[in-house]
């Protein structure tokens, strides 16, 4: 399992670099194009808008599995041994509900919004949300992964 996230990882933060450039890219033309044209493309601010949103749950899970995501640790510094253990496993299931309703509910959203379309790009709006249950099954698996670790870890080297 190690390895298909190992895996995974590459590809999203591949993913990531890639949205992060074309919205730099499309972003700098749009501000080229409307002072030296006095012209800005319909579609660039809408796809540089969708790219951000993009970006935004494809580097959610990278931040999950390096532990970035900022935390209130006023409690969990003051814990040790079996009560922080506890701690982290009641904070991973938690989680485990949380990206559970998000995949769900991204992919209901992701349904209804099939048959919309975006006003300047033209395409289903479905193609923007699909990235919503993505993110976080990925934050999922990861979580999952974490859980299974602290399982492993002797009370007393949980950190």
């Amino acid at each position: 399992m190690s390895r298909l996230l190992n895996l995974i990882d590459t590809l999203l933060k591949r993913l990531t670099i890639v949205c992060i450039a074309l919205m730099l890219v499309i972003v700098f033309a749009q501000v080229i194009t409307r002072y030296c044209f006095n012209y800005t493309p319909s579609f660039g601010e809408e796809l540089s808008r969708y790219l951000f949103v993009w970006t935004v749950f494809l580097s959610l899970p990278l931040l999950a599995r390096s532990g970035g995501h900022m935390a209130i640790e006023t409690l969990t510094n003051r814990l040790h041994g079996a009560k922080l253990k506890t701690c982290r496993l009641l904070a991973d299931v938690f989680s485990f509900c949380f990206l559970g309703i998000m995949v769900w509910y991204g992919c209901k959203m992701m349904l209804l919004a099939r048959f919309q379309t975006s006003p300047a790009m033209l395409i289903p709006m479905s193609y923007v949300y699909c990235v919503i249950p993505f993110g976080c099954f990925v934050m999922l698996l990861y979580t999952i992964e974490n859980f299974i670790k602290v399982i492993r870890t002797p009370a007393d080297e949980v950190k």
